[in-house]
């Protein structure tokens, strides 16, 4: 029986699906391994092999702490747990507690406990807890798999040229706007491949189909039979991309696709062009960085994707 370990990650949907794979290469090693996430559960059948557990409160860090040989963290200013976790941990047990941030900035290295993971803010996410499973944890045997198991029912890829299209996200200001996205449907349709919206009934627009689902294990089931996906920085595009669906990823900053970009499958990434301002104090490409990406620009960044 190998050690025991609590992982601890942000609550999101893609900060889920990415630390499976640090929950999955500690299982493929003879750890036994509970993951703290309190969205994943829903998907709890596609990984059998690795409990999803709901976050306790703040006073049972002591009992926590007592639980496991091993902690990994991922680091959350928003959580009171997640910080008491970290300061108790590090004082009790230094070694044993291993905090990870995963932001994209090369200022990282100055953060505290930085030497604890050595993230690379020019990797992809999974990449990153790969390469952190290797070279800190030295694991024998290391995966960038998440240790997703589709359900024997479903056929990967089933639909030939369906294309899901997911045009929210958790923040407005990272949504590409609708009337592109609808142009960019309706020209998927003139190449012959079928648009589906996954978003409310309000997307039904000029024959485009939209869908909605009542869990995210049948959102799940859905997508894995998709042919692709287009959406914005989101959870569901590492959900189809650790689902085996070539992903196209429509966000307002190259820096954070590197970091964030789906990358368990094809990817590609449509951002501004980095010739754009960005000076601080005006931000001209942020704040505007919807103007600068065009339904053409899209569409080629989905062309590639197709031929890769």
């Amino acid at each position: 029986m190998g050690p025991k370990a609590g992982i601890f990650c942000h609550n999101g949907l893609g900060d889920g699906i990415v630390s499976l794979v640090l929950s999955n290469n500690l299982h493929l090693n003879g750890w036994t391994v509970d993951t703290y996430q309190n969205s994943l559960a829903p998907l709890q059948e596609w990984f059998p092999h690795l409990p999803i557990l709901s976050y306790p409160g703040v006073e049972a860090v002591s009992k926590v702490l007592s639980s496991y040989d091993w902690f990994f963290v991922f680091q959350n200013d928003s959580s009171e747990f997640v910080k008491k976790l970290i300061q108790e941990g590090k004082r009790r047990l230094p070694e044993q507690v291993k905090v990870i941030y995963i932001y994209p900035s090369k200022n990282i290295v100055n953060e505290p406990f930085y030497s604890d993971s050595q993230i690379d803010p020019d990797l992809p996410v999974a990449e990153n807890m790969r390469l952190f499973c290797e070279r800190i944890l030295h694991l024998p045997k290391i995966t960038k798999s998440n240790g997703f198991i589709p359900p024997a029912d479903l056929v990967h890829r089933k639909y030939k040229r369906r294309v899901a299209i997911h045009p929210t996200s958790s923040r407005e200001g990272k949504n590409w706007p609708q009337d592109k996205y609808v142009k960019l449907a309706l020209h998927l349709q003139r190449e012959g491949f079928e648009p589906v919206f996954i978003a409310g009934p309000e997307w039904s627009i000029k024959g485009v189909k939209s869908r909605l689902f009542d869990t995210l294990d049948a959102l799940a089931r859905y997508l894995y039979e998709c042919d692709y996906l287009i959406g914005n920085d989101s959870g569901l595009g590492h959900l189809a991309s650790a689902l085996g669906v070539p992903t196209l990823t429509i966000t307002r900053r190259k820096a954070l696709a590197k970091l964030w970009a789906p990358s368990f499958n094809a990817s590609v990434v449509v951002a501004p062009s980095s010739w754009i301002p960005n000076i601080s104090g005006f931000r001209l490409r942020d704040r505007h960085w919807k103007k600068f990406i065009s339904v053409g620009k899209a569409w080629r960044g989905f062309v590639q994707l197709s031929r890769e």
